[in-house]
């Protein structure tokens, strides 16, 4: 079951005003895309101001990936959803029991 969120101007405010994507302020309230949308109207009529969050127009993509045969997909627009690039590299880790990090390689 997902965990219950609720409207916090100061939270949505800073993640904006920070550049976040809509996939990362989606993941930090654990909130699907009509939620945020819901948010983000309400926040604009609080400080009568317009927001924009990159990704809003996007097509909204689950989080939630699956181990199979094939092994793990990450879909472009995930991806994408999170700042990455066609044609970016990355090391791949485990820090953590149960936890991968993928780590972009900056060609310098």
């Amino acid at each position: 079951m997902p965990r219950e969120s609720k409207f916090e101007a100061v939270k949505l405010r800073t993640l904006v005003t920070e550049g976040k994507t809509a996939q990362q302020v989606m993941d930090a309230f654990g909130i699907n895309k009509t939620t945020l949308k819901a948010y983000l109207l309400k926040l604009m009529q609080m400080d009568e101001k317009f927001y924009k969050i990159e990704g809003m127009g996007d097509r909204a993509v689950s989080g939630n990936v699956k181990f199979g045969t094939m092994g793990v997909r990450l879909s472009p627009t995930l991806l994408g959803n999170f700042g990455f690039t066609v044609g970016d590299e990355f090391k791949v880790s485990c820090l953590e029991e149960g936890k991968i990090v993928l780590e972009k390689k900056w060609n310098i």
